[in-house]
């Protein structure tokens, strides 16, 4: 009987420290999933500059790299694909022809992107 009784109470012990170790977890991912989704939002406001088309380029591709290995570190596949799409929308942009008709399409492209992505992190 007293045998019966310490298996018991070791695994109740054990259960507990396993629910535990879980709730740790999911804190950790839903902390790394924040932070991912805060400076993926950071990231999603890059505007183009018709000023400066050389910088422009050079900030796109860094801008979608930087998503690139955001969306790497993702758990959360939804939010994963979401990153990636922004980062190829950023790609996307074709700067050697910015004209105020391409930049208003991609801006309502991307604004989708960004939808999406915001509702991934929600």
């Amino acid at each position: 009987m007293r045998h019966r009784l310490t298996t018991a109470l070791t695994a109740a012990a054990l259960l507990g420290a396993l629910t535990a170790c879980q709730a740790v977890q999911d804190a950790s991912n839903a902390a790394d999933k924040t932070s991912i989704c805060l400076e993926a939002l950071r990231l999603a406001n890059f505007t183009p500059s018709t000023q400066n088309l050389e910088q422009t380029a050079a900030d796109a591709k860094k801008t979608s790299e930087d998503l690139t290995g955001l969306a790497e570190r993702a758990a959360d596949t939804t939010l994963r694909d979401a990153i990636n799409g922004m980062a190829e929308q950023v790609q996307s942009l074709s700067v050697p022809n910015l004209d105020p008709t391409s930049v208003t399409s991609w801006a309502q492209q991307k604004l989708n992107a960004f939808n999406t992505l915001a509702q991934a992190c929600a």
